[in-house]
This record gives C-alpha cells, sequence and structure tokens, in this order.
C-alpha cells in the first residue's frame, strides 16, 4: 500500500498481523515461515525490507516502515521476549509484530512501551 508511512505505526502493525494471522503459513521451518509471511506481507502491498539491519548486533526478520515483524517457530517465549525486548529499544521501532506458533500471553500488549501485535501462525489453518 503506498504511504502506508503515512499511516499510524499501531494500526499498519494490526493490518500486517491480521494479513498474516489469516494466511496458511507453512511451519516446517523458521526459513519457510519467513518466506511465507514476507509473501502475504509484499502481496497486501506493503512496503518491507527483509532481514533489516536495525543496528551491529540486531536484524529483524521483517521492516515495514517503523513496524517490525519478528518471526519465531519453535523458539521458548522467554527468549523471544528477549530478543522483543532488544528491537523495542531501537529508535527505528514504533510498533512490533510477533509472527509465532509459540503460545503467547494476551494479556502482554506491549514491549516496553512499544505496541505489540502477535500473529498466531497456526490461525491460518484452522
Amino acid at each position: 500500500m503506498a504511504g502506508e508511512c503515512a499511516i499510524h505505526p499501531s494500526l499498519l502493525a494490526r493490518r500486517i498481523a491480521t494479513e498474516i494471522q489469516a494466511a496458511r503459513i507453512n511451519l516446517t521451518s523458521e526459513a519457510t515461515a519467513h518466506r511465507d509471511v514476507l509473501a502475504v506481507i509484499e502481496a497486501a502491498g506493503i512496503e518491507c525490507q527483509s532481514e533489516a539491519r536495525l543496528s551491529a548486533k540486531d536484524r529483524i526478520d521483517i521492516l515495514c516502515g517503523p513496524v517490525g515483524v519478528e518471526i519465531k517457530v519453535g523458539h521458548p517465549r522467554r527468549a523471544i521476549w528477549r530478543q522483543l525486548v532488544r528491537y523495542a529499544a531501537l529508535p527505528e521501532i514504533a510498533a512490533l509484530v510477533l509472527a509465532t506458533g509459540t503460545p503467547w500471553p494476551t494479556s502482554i500488549k506491549d514491549v516496553e512501551g512499544i505496541p505489540l501485535f502477535v500473529a498466531d501462525l497456526s490461525r491460518g489453518w484452522l
């Protein structure tokens, strides 16, 4: 969608999470899930960059303007949380989308004040 940077980051993140969650994402590996999620975002007309370098040690899976998308298949929640906290501290990130098959508490709505939207990767298969 042209001009998605003009959309509030939370609205863009919600749209991205909704698009991802509605799709049938291949969960065979994180690489296949990444490929499928990227294709869903691009098909929705949202400009994005895969494997975006945010700092010397941080590279987020997909960056859509100020919205970071992190894809996690088969990782413990504690490790996912630590990574999200690192991303939330970076100035380029105004909202986060976590695309995961790992059960995630619905009570968590932000990461250190940065809005968090969770896309359940198994939902598209229901």
